[in-house]
């Protein structure tokens, strides 16, 4: 495969520029650059913050492992603009004041280090086991070829479907509002919601009359008393559900916060439906753009559904980059990086890294092992990693067992979500071929 013509040099490589991603997608030739010929690159460029770009896949996984000399709780947990952290850290100090919060409380348990992150993360985490996806897994199944029919219906009545809102979007939002006991008349909202956690250009979800920070304004505050609802619901209703667990739950016999869990339930319903989403919609394009892969996993779905998850999860790596705080001075690739200075782990370059896969740009469901870094390393592996797969196999298999993938082709290019932490589609419209 080949990746660019271009020829990036150290000094004039741009890893961080949105309108860079939107343009051409992941920077693969910088990156192959950096890992290649500065593993450990102090990065500075006027309109972000400095950082040292780690893009190994032995050294994102180590630092990823190093829960001690590289913390989440530095101050900075994901790279961005300088205009973006200011906006960011504004919106912080408004929702305190707004709301009467702590302004030095992070906005969610993925800031915080060991051991209040563990004490966090083990409130649910049972949930999110291989054993409690497996009990879950007959109704992913049927839940996925359901949404799968309604998706080919439409592709085969002739008409252009956006991947992504229309079909990708579905079985992990149906999912997770289940598993938190959420009304199924609220998912469509959600869906809206959590789409304007992100720095969005879209004005998909604007009313007549709105500009792009009034729809946010907006929309941040529907999320904002939905969730003060849901709070006060579980409170006076508790149920069988994972938001009555984490209303309830107690850290040290004190029960969160309210801040805490806006905090908990928003991560929980925004990261329980973007990456799913994200490596599907990315995911079946991929399939689109290698024939042998499909002819592969609909001949032998029983065999390739699994390690076709893993392959997606990597070549699609939803999470693009974390940030994390050195505590003390490391040495690394005779750099010496200081404590109080910032690392950003590039999970996509790690996840082309040819010292530990033969032939990275080669799509291959068939790659085995494949120790991808798709769902991070470490101590903030990512709690929800489980449910993910499973719902990745009920979409592929249902997919395998239609005409889809071989039929499908974009019907526009594909428009990337303007963000630089999330690699994901906003909108990827698709039909059948003539």
């Amino acid at each position: 495969m080949t990746i660019t013509d271009r020829a990036p040099t150290l000094d004039t490589i741009d890893i961080h520029t949105i309108a860079k991603y939107q343009a051409d997608g992941y920077p693969w030739a910088e990156w192959d650059l950096l890992r290649e010929t500065a593993p450990c690159f102090w990065y500075e460029r006027d309109d972000i913050a400095p950082f040292w770009a780690i893009t190994r896949h032995a050294d994102v996984k180590a630092i990823g492992a190093d829960a001690r000399r590289f913390i989440n709780g530095g101050g900075r947990l994901r790279l961005k603009s300088l205009d973006i952290d200011a906006r960011y850290a504004a919106g912080h100090r408004t929702k305190a004041e707004l709301y009467g919060w702590d302004p030095e409380e992070p906005e969610d348990m993925v800031f915080f280090d060991a051991p209040k992150h563990t004490d966090f993360r083990l409130l649910t985490a049972r949930h999110f086991t291989p054993a409690r996806c497996r009990s879950m897994e007959a109704e992913l199944n049927a839940s996925a070829r359901t949404l799968t029919a309604a998706f080919r219906r439409r592709l085969e009545a002739g008409e252009t479907v956006d991947l992504v809102h229309d079909y990708a979007v579905a079985l992990p939002l149906m999912t997770i509002g289940s598993m938190l006991g959420l009304d199924p008349d609220d998912w469509a909202d959600i869906h809206r919601w959590t789409d304007a956690l992100f720095d969005i250009d879209s004005m998909r979800f604007a009313e007549p009359g709105e500009d792009r920070r009034a729809m946010r304004k907006r929309l941040h505050a529907e999320f904002h008393r939905y969730v003060d609802e849901l709070i006060e619901t579980k409170r006076r209703h508790p149920a069988d559900d994972l938001a009555t667990v984490v209303v309830k739950a107690e850290v040290g016999g004190t029960g969160l916060t309210d801040q805490q869990l806006h905090g908990y339930l928003k991560l929980l319903i925004a990261a329980g439906n973007e990456t799913t989403r994200n490596a599907l919609s990315r995911g079946v394009l991929t399939f689109v753009d290698n024939q042998d892969q499909v002819d592969r996993l609909c001949d032998d779905p029983e065999t390739f559904v699994v390690p076709a998850v893993d392959e997606v999860v990597r070549w699609t790596t939803p999470v693009i980059q974390f940030a994390r705080t050195a505590t003390e001075d490391v040495q690394l690739h005779g750099q010496t990086i200081r404590a109080g200075q910032h690392v950003g782990l590039w999970y996509g370059a790690a996840n082309r890294d040819p010292r530990v896969f033969d032939r990275p740009y080669d799509f291959d469901i068939c790659r085995r092992p494949n120790e991808h870094l798709g769902f991070g390393h470490g101590t903030h592996f990512c709690l929800g990693a489980n449910l993910a797969k499973w719902e990745l196999r009920a979409a592929l298999a249902a997919l395998a067992e239609t005409d889809i993938l071989a039929r499908l082709e974009p019907a526009a290019e594909p428009v990337w979500l303007t963000d630089l932490h999330v690699g994901a589609y906003a909108e990827a419209p698709v039909r059948f071929r003539d």
